[in-house]
């Protein structure tokens, strides 16, 4: 089977010659390919390099055009500055109060931007290279991870308890936009959209729910009505709002290592595919090949016939070969059992 056929049929549920990996490679494909990270993420074509050449030479089953937080963030104007061998930093808020969004947020169009139009060419270059050998992931920030990269962290946390309706006027420009990028990318050929809405593991269930789920559906259910799948990701221990998370309707639902596997497989039967969960540094980077494999055999034998096996987060740059190597070994070993 060629990586997208195994994918599309382990989402159904149906037999797989062995189950996709979509470990999250960024720093560590560009090391792996000795690209700097700064031409990584401001040169489409090195980053279709590195991710293509690393997912041919460890085994996954996706190519993605994930490269860091802020390709929205730098086409709304923030100043943004890209580092030689890490990701890139935003140097200052676009807001610094929730009233003054209205006068430095404007509206943009994903085909006459600069960093998103870089990942827009990224997914028609890996179509134009690969056909239809991989599927192609596209990615766009969520509603309150884009808003926090704005505003920074600390001060777009604190925003969330000023002027209700004013906040909910900007978390709602805000996913107007993500969808538009997100219909961009599938124009071009992306086959599955992931979001990132890492801050999200932060707030309350109660803020989860009255604030971000319901702009999270809206992006998801404009993505899978135009043809892609979506795939949710949110970093970090989402115990507390896994059901409101899987709720969302993704067809694939991201959970990092310190997420309740088992209770994720049973919300998840028959709704989603659950995928992750392999600690990126304590097992990936600092482990050995056998606990890799380990990790791996944890994640079939409590999985489903329609979860994935992959790091729970992005594997770091230092990691050894021979441990993310592992995670392939493993699957092919494992094969269709």
């Amino acid at each position: 089977m060629t990586p997208r056929e195994r994918v599309y049929s382990r989402l159904k549920g149906n037999h797989v010659d062995k189950i996709p990996n979509f470990s999250i490679v960024m720093l560590f494909a560009a090391y792996h390919a000795r690209i700097p990270y700064d031409a990584f993420c401001s040169d489409y074509r090195a980053l279709v390099k590195a991710q293509t050449l690393t997912a041919k030479d460890f085994g996954l089953d996706i190519l993605s055009a994930m490269s860091d937080p802020y390709r929205e963030t730098y086409d709304y104007g923030a100043p943004v500055k890209y580092v030689k061998d890490d990701l890139p930093a935003c140097e200052g808020p676009m807001f610094s109060s929730i009233d003054e969004w209205r006068d430095k947020l404007h509206r943009w169009d994903p085909f006459k931007s600069t960093r998103m139009l870089d990942r827009i060419n990224a997914i028609d270059l890996f179509r134009n290279e690969n056909g239809d050998e991989y599927p192609i992931l596209g990615w766009v920030e969520g509603p309150l991870a884009e808003f926090c990269d704005l505003a920074t962290i600390n001060e777009g946390m604190m925003m969330l308890y000023d002027s209700e309706e004013i906040l909910e006027e900007c978390l709602d420009f805000i996913t107007g936009q993500q969808i538009e990028c997100a219909l961009a990318q599938i124009e071009k050929g992306a086959d599955i959209i992931g979001i990132g809405d890492a801050a999200a593991s932060l707030v309350s269930k109660d803020m989860y729910e009255t604030l971000i789920q319901k702009r999270e559906k809206k992006i998801i259910d404009a993505i899978q009505s135009n043809g892609a799948l979506c795939k949710l990701h949110i970093c970090g221990n989402i115990n507390h709002i896994l059901p409101e998370v899987i709720d969302t309707g993704a067809a694939i639902v991201d959970i990092d290592y310190n997420v309740d596997f088992d209770r994720a497989i049973e919300l998840g039967n028959g709704r989603c595919s659950i995928c992750k969960h392999i600690e990126p540094a304590g097992i990936i980077l600092r482990g050995t090949p056998h606990e890799v494999a380990d990790r791996v055999d944890f994640c079939v034998q409590h999985g489903n016939s329609a979860s994935i096996v992959s790091s729970g987060c992005e594997v770091p740059k230092e990691t050894p070969e021979e441990n993310l190597m592992a995670i392939h070994r493993r699957l092919l070993e494992i094969g269709s059992r």
